[in-house]
């Protein structure tokens, strides 16, 4: 009997501009946490974005983001909070 594959839980941090909307903000994010995954054959299911900070310069912002991977195209729908 063949396993089931290994999902997981991940976290990362993205460094992006603090004038970005929030729409692009959060279009960026999933596009780059399903490109960081796709060099693993990975694919984000769930994107949490948990907290972010103003850097040194206060034009960028660090956000800290939670993700877990599951099937390949699936996505859990989740509410948006505000960011």
């Amino acid at each position: 009997m063949a396993d089931s594959p290994a999902f997981r839980t991940g976290y990362m941090s993205l460094l992006l501009p603090s004038s970005t909307g929030e729409q692009q903000l959060r279009r960026n994010i999933r596009e780059r946490v399903i490109h960081a995954l796709a060099a693993t054959g990975e694919w984000p299911v769930r994107i949490v974005i948990v907290t972010s900070q103003r850097v040194d310069d206060e034009s960028m912002r660090l956000w800290f983001v939670e993700y877990e991977t599951g099937p390949y195209g699936e996505v859990i729908d989740q509410p948006d909070e505000p960011v």
